[in-house]
């Protein structure tokens, strides 16, 4: 094993994709030394591993190559990929008193069990943020989920404190609803969006056009969901229970593919839990509007 650095933890980053990218400079400005960045075999991970391992003064490496060299491995791979990823690391010898974190929301460590009969200690760290390319989130002030073996997670805490960032315990059991939540949070609320945009089309405004005209009322949705809560943000005819003005979405929208049955799905989750008055006659309402398409 490579020597230690004195009162200075030792991370290699386990993948170079859009989380390392973000995670690897974030480590960086928090006083940590990143030793290597592994990446897989395909030419464009190991180029991004490169890129990624010059910014931070680290050693690129391959995957084959990853070996508990550091304090901590930071296993930064797709959920799909993490069982294989820790079976194979944990061919290497060495691994007593390392830790261990994979980054997956959904996945717990035990995954990373392979790691753990070799003798690390593990943990799942994810941060609910989201990360796509050309763009590096700040981590300050982003909530990390964690969960696994006591001493990963005390090494999980002191570096998520070190990115002024916020730990918070996730029971094993919660975290496939945890990063459900996730996706509402994120990707689903941008499939929403892109249905707009469909809207939008349809209505004869382009795709930049229609975000000009969705960014100031998205803007304040927002900012009053964030401050105020979920029934103080709603506004509309839902809440007003405007029926023939429903009725007049649900009939126009069919001219926009997929368009209705996200708007019936959206509206009748809202009247699950958000204030609507004639909420028994929207409820009927889209119940008819479902048989006639279902009839069709």
């Amino acid at each position: 094993m490579s020597p230690r650095r004195k009162n200075k933890t030792t991370i290699t980053l386990i993948g170079a994709g859009n989380l390392a990218q973000a995670l690897g400079p974030a480590l960086h400005a928090a006083g940590y030394r990143v030793d290597a960045v592994a990446g897989r075999a395909s030419p464009q991970s190991r180029k991004r591993a490169a890129a990624l391992a010059k910014k931070l003064g680290a050693a690129a490496i391959s995957l084959e190559n990853a070996a508990p060299s550091s304090d901590i491995l930071w296993i930064c791979h797709t959920d799909d990929a993490l069982a294989g990823t820790a079976k194979q690391l944990a061919r290497k010898p060495g691994w007593k008193g390392s830790i261990v974190f994979h980054s997956s929301g959904a996945l717990t460590s035990d995954v990373l069990a392979p790691l753990k009969r070799a003798g690390a200690s593990t943990a799942s760290l994810h941060p609910m943020m989201t990360f796509v390319p050309g763009t590096a989130p700040k981590m300050q002030g982003v909530p990390f989920a964690v969960e696994g073996d006591s001493r990963a997670v005390a090494a999980a805490r002191k570096i998520v404190m070190d990115l002024s960032a916020e730990a918070f315990p996730i029971r094993k059991s919660a975290k496939p609803l945890y990063h459900a939540l996730g996706s509402f949070s994120s990707p689903l609320l941008v499939a929403t969006l892109v249905t707009a945009e469909r809207v939008g089309r349809g209505a004869g405004l382009t795709a930049s056009q229609t975000r000009k005209v969705m960014g100031p009322i998205l803007r304040q949705t927002m900012k009053n969901y964030l401050e105020c809560g979920a029934a103080a943000a709603f506004s509309g005819p839902i809440k007003r229970g405007d029926l023939n003005t429903v009725r007049r979405h649900l009939q126009q929208l069919k001219r926009v593919p997929g368009a209705s049955d996200v708007y019936r799905a959206l509206v009748k989750s809202a009247l699950i839990d958000l204030p609507s008055q004639n909420r028994t006659q929207l409820a009927r309402l889209l119940q008819r509007s479902l048989q006639q398409r279902s009839l069709k």
